[in-house]
């Protein structure tokens, strides 16, 4: 078993009373729509905190960035955790790609100071709407899990779905 599989399921055995709220609504939708529901569990604290969301405005409840979808600021991203942010910065300013990649960084910037840190990305975003479906489907709770990171100021982000008939 993975680490990520080994989290999960230690998480999901300490929130589970909590996920029966959300599997409840679930098991009483008629069909998958953007309404449909899902929970979002925040796993950076020592007591984990679970929150229920529609699908559609989940993005309301985890801050979502446009410009993390950029490969070049998902290339400064990797190498910021490599090195460190400043020297990442430099090297990505002075690189082939400098003009490009100073557009994007201060997008990223803007929306990091109008909306807060962002915990994924749109396009993350969208592909767990359409994972929501599948596990409405399967007759599934849809989950996101922010996971501490491996430094202060840092998270990761995990989906998966658990079977309604388990947690009601």
């Amino acid at each position: 078993m993975g680490d990520a599989e080994q989290f999960v399921k230690d998480l999901v055995g300490d929130v589970r009373p909590l996920l029966r709220a959300p599997a409840s609504l679930v098991k009483a939708e008629r069909e998958w729509s953007l309404s449909s529901i899902c929970a979002v569990i925040d796993a950076r604290k020592t007591t984990p905190q679970v929150v229920t969301s529609a699908i559609g405005t989940i993005n309301s409840v985890l801050v979502a960035s446009s410009a993390l979808d950029n490969p070049l600021l998902q290339a400064f991203l990797k190498r910021a955790r490599e090195l460190d942010a400043d020297a990442a910065l430099a090297e990505f300013l002075d690189g082939d790609e400098a003009e490009a990649f100073a557009e994007i960084y201060e997008r990223y910037r803007e929306e990091r100071e109008e909306k807060g840190h962002a915990v994924w990305s749109v396009g993350d975003s969208a592909a767990f709407a359409a994972k929501s479906r599948e596990a409405w489907n399967d007759r599934e709770l849809a989950c996101v899990a922010i996971t501490p990171g491996p430094s202060a100021n840092t998270h990761g982000v995990l989906t998966f779905s658990l079977p309604l008939d388990w947690l009601t």
